[in-house]
């Protein structure tokens, strides 16, 4: 339409236009102004539900832009109404200002620390203090200082006292300017980011008051302990161990000394900036501001032996004979840190919560274990000849273990991960405890353990290992030889290690599943991958030598099988995993929208139909638009009378309103209600001669039905209490003898489309926009996919984004093109109601072909060539675009 109101403005075509005073010309200006924002509006509000429904990451940055722009859209949209219309909707400006503040005022409302003590001792830290000092240390201190168990002494150092460091020395702005456009897809641009903020971090003074905290807290350890004690500097950042368990993306520096605290400190800082760090709360919805580093400083454990415990089994869910509240308990000889990262062997026992009885032991060969230096740090050593075969653990101190674990999995009430190590005087201490993560959607399988029979006639490459992360994927594989090389794995592939470790943190966005030959269920590495919902099997030995780089693999991991090529009946998509539901930046986004996107105002004859009655910015386009459309409607008050809106009487059950911009109607029409005779219009003759087609049945429903709730929702969306039975608000038409602006709207959903059919084919078009529905958001989607696939075949190019699609074609002849429209004239009758049945995606291609076949109406019959798809049941009420 803008580009035809464009000829006329500019030439003397037009002969109505040519006698247009100064102020009809203006009106025509803004009603082109008011029609580009309410497309754009359109289609900025279609963007921000993409973010939320396609399961893909995104940031609060992202979120902003798009909010800032809306609203600054919607406000050009209410200026536009009030020119066109002289002021009439005064209301709309602060109905906008209203929710813009809302919506900004939230979204910028950045994680503030507030103002506290920049260290705290073990003995003041309670699970209350998880905002203060992260989860990891507020729940060591809960297990020492309210479950009562065995744990190191220290002290932590606050998120507050983090945040203090970073604005002092002007590192928070730095590292926001230098963050804040970083793609985490581009794993080598991610990489160098990262390590130009940590080289920042790592560089800077701490602030004198801070150095002195952490030296007096250091000279009270060592009244307890000995001028020589030690230090494990641990990462407990704020939003560690909540819904997101963060699991071996940040830092630990172990066996510090007092003079190297308060770099170790940093150190820890600046691991909130490493790749994997960043694209995991990237990943999973949290922003940098999310993210504050608080840390905990505790006493080291002379380790004999340490591990890992589970309270119950994320990967059981289905697997027989293996209980889901089996305790499970990893351990390898001296320091934990290879059980965690899953870069050793280690022995493995599973206890039966009921009776403590062992039901399962796996004992491994341990070649070499890491022991405390007599300076800082740690080393690594071989492990003495009569040990690496043997047990880490007898059987008293694993039923002790066991027990804490129980003990704790009370106290928190939901099942645990937890960290333990027994020092050299066979003592056990709680070293970590935070929530275990279960896993999304696992699906049924058979344990390792039950040697399940592999698929018939497939040959399989490797069996064995043990399922980290359960599922089934194909495709090439990668295998790595140095994290250096991750940047360099690609989109799909199944990702070959010698051993687990957290640093794959970033490709686990384009990898199908990760094969390793060491590695334990119980590693961090293992975690993130359920989280991911990615199949992982660790501890498969000889996979780098069995399995060739590059070679098309099919990995089962729930029952522990790799197959040569693609085993079609073990892969299937995936369920998607939506990572960042329930993250602040995924809550800030869905508060966001639902101020935005529910349209509240359908009917223009309602009397909340006004500026007051608008509650989201999707109800003030409607508004705007609606207006704008009856001020253009009623521009003919400067002109002859013949030039003002008439009605059509069209045989359809629509209320058309025209305005004929010169010779889109005859010369004889009525001046109030014009018949389809009377239509000279090239295009609106084509579209009308689809819309009333006998084939399409506006009214009635389609043919396969509705049923129950559904259809009642249908009857009352589409109803008017008008006598002349016409469906919804009025319909618009813009004419003139080779263009048709036709814009409709029937309950929750709107339609427009915009032609010019002349004999210059160079000047042809056809442009036909779709969105909403009174469905949920997927239904609506599906629909959008089938009018795509309709309109495809019909040769427009076309776009979908979410449940708006768009097509276009142009350079036909004026006959080619009015059969196009006569075609879009039919689709618009027939797709009304298809969102409400559209259940599931193999749904689609059997509508396209009944609409081709001139089933417009969609009714069973002999020669369907297949039955159709089952009905809705009708019985879930239509969300009307709010948010599920």
């Amino acid at each position: 339409m803008l580009k035809f109101l464009n000829m006329l403005l500019g030439s003397g075509r037009q002969q109505a236009v040519s006698r247009e005073d100064g102020a009809a010309k203006r009106k025509y200006e803004y009603f082109k102004s008011l029609l580009i924002k309410n497309n754009r509006s359109l289609e900025l509000l279609t963007e921000f539900e993409h973010l939320l429904y396609e399961n893909k990451p995104f940031t609060i940055e992202q979120v902003l832009i798009l909010s800032e722009d809306l609203i600054s859209l919607v406000y050009d949209l209410a200026e536009d109404l009030n020119a066109l219309s002289g002021g009439k909707h005064p209301g709309l400006f602060d109905a906008t200002e209203r929710l813009g503040v809302a919506i900004l005022k939230d979204l910028a409302h950045r994680r503030r620390i507030k103002k506290g003590e920049l260290i705290l001792p073990m003995r003041a830290l309670s699970a209350e203090l998880a905002d203060e000092v992260g989860g990891k240390a507020a729940n060591l201190g809960e297990v020492a200082n309210r479950a009562g168990l065995p744990t190191p002494r220290g002290f932590a150092v606050s998120a507050y006292a983090c945040q203090h460091f970073l604005r002092t020395t002007g590192l928070s702005e730095r590292i926001g300017r230098r963050m804040r456009r970083i793609d985490v897809k581009d794993t080598g641009e991610l990489m160098a980011v990262c390590e130009e903020v940590q080289a920042m971090i790592l560089a800077a003074p701490l602030p004198e008051e801070l150095s002195i905290g952490m030296a007096a807290c250091m000279d009270e350890l060592a009244g307890l302990f000995g001028p020589d004690v030690r230090v494990s500097v641990r990462s407990s950042a704020t939003c560690e161990d909540s819904e997101a368990s963060f699991a071996g993306q940040h830092a630990t520096v172990l066996n510090v000394s007092a003079h190297n605290v308060g770099q170790a400190w940093k150190e820890v800082v600046a691991s909130t900036f490493s790749p994997r760090a960043v694209y995991y709360r990237r990943s999973m919805g949290y922003s940098d501001d999310d993210v504050v580093m608080a840390v905990l400083c505790v006493t080291m454990v002379d380790a004999r032996a340490s591990g890992v415990m589970y309270t119950g089994d994320p990967t059981a869910a289905g697997v027989p004979g293996q209980g889901a509240d089996d305790i499970l308990v990893s351990a390898a000889w001296g320091l934990g840190v290879s059980v965690v990262d899953g870069s050793a062997g280690a022995d493995f026992y599973a206890v039966r919560r009921k009776d403590s009885s062992i039901v399962r032991r796996d004992v491994a060969v341990k070649l070499r274990r890491l022991r405390l230096r007599a300076d800082d740090g740690i080393r690594e050593e071989e492990v003495p000849e009569g040990l690496r075969r043997a047990p880490c653990l007898d059987e008293t101190r694993i039923r002790q273990l066991a027990a804490y674990g129980v003990r704790l999995e009370e106290h928190y009430g939901q099942p645990l991960d937890i960290e333990w190590a027994q020092d050299q005087g066979g003592r056990l201490f709680i070293l970590q405890a935070r929530p275990l993560g279960m896993g999304h959607g696992q699906e049924e399988g058979c344990s390792p353990a039950a040697q399940p029979e592999p698929v018939h006639g497939r040959e399989v490459l490797l069996r064995g290992g043990a399922m980290a992360s359960p599922g089934s994927a194909a495709g090439p594989v990668y295998v790595l030889d140095s994290d250096h090389n991750l940047p360099a794995v690609p989109q799909g592939a199944i990702l070959v290690a010698r051993k687990t470790s957290p640093a794959y943190v970033p490709v686990l966005g384009r990898i199908r599943g990760i094969i390793t030959e060491v590695g334990s269920v119980t590693g961090h590495m293992a975690s993130v991958a359920r989280e991911f919902g990615v199949p992982t099997l660790v501890g498969l030995e000889n996979a780098s030598r069995a399995i060739a780089h590059g070679e098309t693999i099919t990995l089962d991991a729930t029952s522990g099988i790799v197959y040569r090529g693609v085993v079609p009946e073990l892969v299937r998509d995936r369920p998607c995993v939506n990572l960042m539901r329930g993250s602040p930046v995924y809550k800030a986004a869905q508060e966001a929208l639902r101020r935005m996107a529910p349209l509240n105002l359908i009917d223009p004859k309602a009397l909340n139909f006004s500026p007051e009655g608008c509650r989201t910015l999707h109800d003030i386009i409607r508004f705007a638009h609606e207006m704008g459309m009856r001020e253009m409607f009623n521009i003919g008050d400067g002109l002859d009378d013949a030039e003002g809106a008439v009605r059509l009487r069209a045989g359809v059950p629509l209320n058309i309103l025209v305005v004929d911009l010169g010779g889109g109607l005859t010369p004889t029409a009525p001046k109030k209600v014009v018949e389809l005779e009377h239509v000279k219009s090239a295009p609106f003759q084509g579209l009308l001669h689809g819309m009333t087609d006998p084939r399409v049945r506006w009214l009635g429903g389609v043919g396969v039905s509705l049923g129950g709730f559904a259809s009642i929702v249908a009857e009352s969306i589409l109803s008017d209490p008008n006598a002349d039975g016409t469906m919804g608000g009025p319909s618009y038409a813009v004419v003139s003898d080779h263009y048709v602006n036709f814009n409709t709207r029937l309950g929750y959903h709107f339609a427009v489309v915009d032609s010019y059919c002349g004999p210059g084919i160079n000047d042809n078009y056809v442009v036909f926009s779709f969105k909403g529905g009174a469905a949920d958001i997927a239904r609506r989607s599906r629909r959008a996919r089938l009018i795509a696939q309709i309109l495809k075949r019909l040769e427009f190019k076309t776009e979908i984004k979410g449940d708006m699609v768009r097509g276009e074609v142009r350079k036909y002849s004026q006959t080619d093109l009015k059969q196009k429209l006569d075609m879009v004239g039919r689709l618009l009758g027939a797709v009304r109601l298809l969102d409400m049945l559209l259940s599931d995606d193999g749904q689609i291609d059997w509508y396209v072909e009944e609409f081709f076949k001139g089933n417009y109406a969609f009714e069973r019959g002999a020669d369907d060539g297949g039955q159709p798809p089952p009905p809705v049941d009708g019985q879930t009420p239509p969300s009307g675009g709010a948010l599920p």
